[in-house]
């Protein structure tokens, strides 16, 4: 017996995820059809690209009616630094991402996987214990609140249409293209030009996962038939001055440029976000054997040669 091809659609295919998504999609067989609303310049073989915006009702229409993907990997959101917690955006994407989705289920979709945040526990929490997927989610920002909806609405609405939909929920990422102002970027950037980095306390616990690693664990959660929510991240619990120290090592610059303390703890802020991966690797059999400290050493030799180049 011939099995059907599996077409996935891939949202969000330039940003920040999307891009390793690529190829980690094509890895597991997949036939992929990617859609933004800029195609990049370089594209990775045997992907179909459609430049769509999803913000158009019609639009989406049309690209589920053209494509009939079997099934969904959907990351596209309002992701502008610094501004995506509070965005009325949030609730946009909110009705454009479920509006999606339910057109997926009409069309004969089977398999959807969304893709949410740790910003939807409750961070309020005592305990710097693991977050384990049944933990309360009380999410205190508008970004939060509109992923944490959307998994809730999203489950529903496969239940009813009759797919099956998991929601990937992500800790904390780094890795190329990511935006300047954000921490791993902002102290390579000041380790490479020799200059202070004024950094918070780092007594916080966190856990860090490149977007090549998310990628394949988006990958594997899409290809296997896991549903609900399930932890993505590494696992692996480090402090935040663990990172600026390592990261200093490995470009040969004095610890001294690293300035904890100089910038006080954002308030509301929770000690630890680290992940439970239990579901991850038990069930949707997604296992790394790269270590953080390799994936910085990458990060830290990408931004070199990015810098360098003309």
């Amino acid at each position: 017996m011939t099995r059907q091809p599996r077409t996935v659609l891939l949202t969000g295919a330039s940003g920040f995820v999307g891009r390793p998504a690529l190829d980690a999609l094509l890895t597991r067989g997949f036939r992929v059809h990617a859609v933004s609303r800029r195609a990049p310049a370089l594209l990775p073989g045997h992907v179909r690209w459609h430049e769509t915006d999803l913000l158009d009702a019609h639009a989406r229409r049309a690209l589920i009616e053209q494509i009939r993907p079997t099934h969904l990997l959907h990351l596209a959101w309002y992701v502008e630094h610094g501004k995506f917690w509070t965005a009325p955006e949030n609730d946009v994407w909110l009705q454009v991402s479920l509006d999606l989705l339910r057109l997926f289920g009409e069309h004969g979709g089977q398999r959807a996987v969304l893709t949410g945040t740790c910003a939807e526990y409750d961070w309020t929490r005592g305990s710097l214990a693991p977050l384990r997927e049944s933990d309360p989610c009380r999410p205190a920002t508008p970004y939060g609140r509109a992923k944490f909806t959307l998994f809730q609405q999203g489950a529903a609405l496969a239940a009813h249409d009759g797919f099956s939909f998991a929601w990937a929920r992500i800790f904390l990422m780094f890795g190329p293209a990511e935006d300047p102002r954000r921490l791993i970027p902002s102290i390579v950037r000041g380790l490479l030009a020799n200059e202070p980095i004024a950094l918070t306390s780092g007594r916080q616990l966190r856990d860090f996962l490149h977007t090549d690693d998310i990628a394949a664990a988006l990958a594997a959660l899409l290809d296997s038939h896991v549903t609900g929510a399930i932890n993505t991240g590494s696992g692996r619990a480090v402090r935040l001055r663990e990172v600026g120290e390592t990261l200093a090592r490995l470009a040969h610059r004095p610890e001294s440029l690293l300035q904890f303390g100089a910038l006080p703890d954002r308030e509301g802020e929770p000690k630890s976000l680290v992940a439970d991966i239990t579901r991850l690797t038990g069930e949707a059999g997604y296992a790394s054997e790269v270590t953080l400290e390799q994936r910085l050493a990458q990060y830290l030799e990408w931004r070199r040669q990015d810098v360098a180049s003309p």
